[in-house]
């Protein structure tokens, strides 16, 4: 006789299963919740995660749904990083464009005389 799997349990054997979900405890709307993050669904779990852990009495299961919602936050380091490329850029576009062009005293171009080649 073969076992029919779960659709939990089919998400953790994949290889885009989160490794930190595997010690989360076993709860039917957490296992929802968990296999919705490994498929991307992030707005999911942004969205009924909280309410998970405000409904839960489970600590773990809590805290494991509370995580998840964090996992889905981007890096502090990150917006850091984000934040000095703006200023980067802001400041060069200020450079280039108070830097750019010739000097005032520069005399104008000449337009240049074209080469005829006659071949016979």
């Amino acid at each position: 006789m073969s076992e029919e799997k779960s659709a939990y349990d089919g998400a953790l054997e994949s290889w885009d299963f989160p490794s930190f979900a595997r010690k989360f405890p076993r709860d039917e709307k957490l296992d929802a919740l968990v296999i919705a993050f490994a498929m991307g669904d992030f707005k999911r779990v942004n969205d009924e995660a909280p309410a998970l852990a405000k409904s839960t009495e489970d600590e773990a299961v809590k805290r494991a749904a509370l995580f998840l919602v964090e996992r889905t936050r981007p890096d502090p380091a990150a917006k850091v990083f984000f934040g000095l490329t703006a200023a980067l850029l802001v400041f060069l576009t200020i450079w280039w464009v108070t830097h750019d062009g010739p000097p005032k005293d520069a005399p104008a171009p000449t337009k240049p005389v074209p080469t005829i080649e006659r071949v016979n």
